[in-house]
């Protein structure tokens, strides 16, 4: 399988897990969903996807991770200050979970993608 594909996949499935979850969820591990998982998911998505971008800076994986983190950061940080970048809430947590999410995708293309 392609790459570009696989990646491309993945993050069309986060977005429409996104859309499918909304903040109606109540299946299984509703506070995981509604409170964490998209935070680790959108950044993983992200990185995953700077990382077939044709942009020398974008093939480091601290470039990307910096950019990622930053983003949810100063997103998370906006919604601190009343801002509603997506989404509303503030939650510190967040902060990490991005990174949780950005340490994942890390490890997935180390030892998925790597073999493509």
């Amino acid at each position: 399988m392609n790459r570009k594909l696989l990646v491309v996949g993945i993050a069309l499935g986060v977005g429409a897990l996104h859309f499918l979850t909304g903040p109606g969820y109540r299946g299984p591990l509703p506070v995981l969903v509604n409170g964490y998982l998209i935070d680790i998911l959108l950044p993983f998505a992200m990185y995953l996807v700077l990382g077939v971008a044709d942009q020398a800076l974008l093939r480091s994986d601290i470039a990307r991770g910096i950019l990622v983190f930053g983003t949810g950061a100063v997103t998370e940080t906006l919604q601190y200050f009343g801002v509603p970048i997506c989404g509303q809430t503030f939650d510190l947590l967040d902060y990490p979970m991005c990174a949780l999410g950005i340490g994942l995708a890390v490890v997935f293309e180390r030892v998925v993608l790597s073999r493509m």
